[in-house]
């Protein structure tokens, strides 16, 4: 429960609302609480092994029914999940997300389809990251910490300069606001 607590405060604190109960409650029932709920006991529940994984398929099965979000039980998810609007975000099996991490809309976080689960490997996402709305980072690649991910940018290879700005398709890092160019 430490994960959601971790959850409630990044969001909380996102979106400016105060630290009493009733704020904590208006996150929980908001669509992204719902979400972010569902897919902790999910993750919870896969952890169980035996028929907490059944429990874990059913309640992945009911966040993509509730909220639009399909987040697979076994995707590793760090502290402080932040998915705003979380429909059509899907995270699939094998994935790891550090702490700290804001996923927009329409998100797709995976491998890139293969016959066998696992042989296309699934993406590595370092703490601190923004994926901005429609963004894909798809096959065996590694985002650095506190990288943003464009919105509909690509990304198919690993974008390795923590603090990056990564955008289009295919993704390419670029001089941020306050950065050098790249060389």
């Amino acid at each position: 429960m430490s994960l959601l607590a971790a959850d409630v405060e990044a969001n909380r604190a996102s979106v400016g609302l105060g630290a009493g109960r009733g704020q904590r409650l208006q996150f929980l029932l908001s669509v992204r609480g719902t979400a972010t709920v569902l897919v902790r006991l999910a993750h919870a529940a896969w952890g169980l092994g035996g028929p907490g994984r059944v429990a874990a398929l059913g309640l992945k099965q009911l966040n993509h029914l509730l909220t639009g979000a399909d987040v697979a039980p076994d995707a590793v998810v760090g502290p402080g999940l932040r998915l705003f609007h979380p429909t059509g975000v899907v995270i699939g099996p094998g994935v790891r997300i550090g702490g700290g991490c804001t996923i927009q809309s329409g998100v797709v976080v995976g491998g890139t389809g293969g016959p066998v689960r696992g042989v296309n490997g699934a993406p590595t996402v370092g703490s601190d990251v923004h994926l901005g709305s429609g963004a894909k980072v798809l096959g065996q690649v590694t985002i650095a910490d506190g990288v943003s991910v464009g919105a509909n940018a690509v990304v198919i290879r690993s974008v390795e300069e923590p603090g990056a700005l990564a955008v289009g398709v295919p993704a390419r890092v670029v001089p941020g606001p306050d950065r050098a160019p790249a060389r």
